[in-house]
């Protein structure tokens, strides 16, 4: 069997090539495992732990996945689809057995052996009668070159972990209440921020005062940049009421930019379109005798995700670094839109993926995090976290957007199906950032 070239290694490794991105070997006697996919409570963690387990042979104890970071781990894009295990899994495979295949020649070599003569249990290679493992090896120097395809994962029949039932590692600190999610991260000497939202969208702010808010005990700063508006304090009640007062004593200028929530159907058949046809086939010579025409209208509103834990993120920005907290489900996306956003070097935006809620779709996450990363900007050297609110997060998080859908059959005399038309009319199912919509 001939090794496959980079261009046929699995797509998320093809673009993120270096060994040492995705393994280390801790002093400690771990294997640190990285992944550009993010636990959103579907057991990713654990799946992927299983796949480090038995292509490195060693114990599921020793392996632990380190949280998606843009500041060393690899760019997988987003979490999404159901794709971390066709992808990362995919991708840490064929790493793994690279990885193992350098280690073991190097471990033949200190043992003076040939390599077929080791055996290799728990991260230690022996052969007459000694051993040397991982953590003995220069692994440092020896992961430090690109994947290039020439090592074969293992065959399904020798795999002892994967596809076994293991307990989920992502599980215990939720369920005995540790501290787990972004919104039980605590960076010291953080100020809590809230932002005060405009009565509707596309509202112009007209005017805020602010000497009443900035009296009471606690605010730090209000914050008024064009039609966003802030407030930050030392505690979170004193940021959930001193926003109250600001949104009390603002004064907004509104319009209408919204359809009628009745009217949806007859918004989205009426709206200026761009058509996009996915899939037609036709035979001429096979049209049916049309004895019956069914056709069907179904339509769906706009759709809230309303997550339990409503978005949240923390972020610092630091000798000329921005570092940000966040359970966004595209971190190195974010960063870009962020750094762009902020006229930064991409460089200078360290995105570290912390678990929270998920979704199906795209939830608020990723504008809670630029929320406190320009919040952050103001205050150098001070955390700001943002916490949305329930009507935040019911009103301004992006949401499922409304369809129709358009179904007609045509069915000859025996009732067969000659032809088929499915029409749909929708906004973009998505807004995350880097994506097109």
């Amino acid at each position: 069997m001939t090794n496959p070239s980079p261009a046929e290694l699995p797509a998320s490794l093809a673009m993120n090539r270096a060994l040492s991105k995705w393994i280390v070997f801790e002093p400690d006697g771990h294997v640190l495992a990285r992944t550009g996919k993010v636990e959103l409570g579907q057991g990713i963690l654990t799946a992927l732990a299983q796949i480090v387990s038995d292509e490195l042979d060693v114990l599921p104890s020793r392996v632990r996945v380190a949280a998606a970071s843009t500041e060393r781990g690899p760019d997988e894009g987003y979490t999404s689809g159901s794709l971390s295990i066709q992808q990362s899994g995919a991708a840490l495979r064929q790493v793994c057995a690279e990885v193992q295949a350098l280690c073991r020649a190097a471990a033949a070599s200190v043992l003076d052996v040939d390599e077929s003569e080791l055996s290799v249990t728990d991260g230690l290679f022996c052969a007459a009668g000694s051993g040397v493992s991982y953590w003995q090896l220069p692994t440092a120097e020896l992961l430090d070159r690109d994947a290039d395809g020439a090592a074969q994962p293992k065959e399904r029949d020798h795999h002892e972990r994967i596809g076994q039932h293991f307990p989920r590692i992502d599980l215990e600190a939720k369920l005995t209440g540790r501290p787990s999610y972004i919104g039980d991260l605590q960076v010291p000497g953080q100020l809590h921020a809230r932002v005060v939202r405009p009565p509707s969208r596309g509202a112009t702010l007209v005017s805020a005062p602010t000497t009443r808010i900035e009296s009471i005990p606690g605010v730090r700063h209000v914050v008024i940049e064009a039609d966003f508006l802030a407030v930050l304090a030392d505690r979170e009640e004193v940021a959930l009421k001193a926003a109250q007062l600001l949104a009390t004593d603002s004064r907004w200028q509104e319009r209408e930019t919204l359809p009628d929530s009745s009217a949806l159907e007859r918004f989205l058949a009426d709206s200026p379109v761009e058509t996009r046809q996915l899939y037609e086939r036709r035979d001429e010579d096979a049209e049916p005798v049309v004895a019956h025409t069914l056709t069907a209208t179904f339509t769906r509103p706009y759709l809230a995700h309303a997550s339990i834990g409503t978005s949240t993120a923390i972020a610092l920005w630091q000798n000329e670094t921005l570092r940000i907290w966040t359970h966004s489900q595209g971190i190195y996306q974010l960063r870009s839109a962020i750094a762009a956003a902020l006229n930064l070097p991409t460089e200078a935006v360290i995105v570290q993926h912390r678990e929270h809620a998920g979704c199906y779709g795209h939830n608020g996450a990723d504008d809670a995090a630029y929320e406190a990363a320009l919040l952050a900007m103001g205050v150098p050297d001070q955390p700001v976290r943002v916490v949305w609110s329930r009507q935040d997060e019911l009103a301004w998080s992006p949401l499922g957007p409304a369809m129709r859908i358009e179904l007609q059959a045509e069915l000859d005399a025996g009732g067969n199906v000659g032809n088929w038309r499915h029409e749909v009319w929708s906004n973009g199912h998505t807004s995350r950032p880097g994506s097109l919509g």
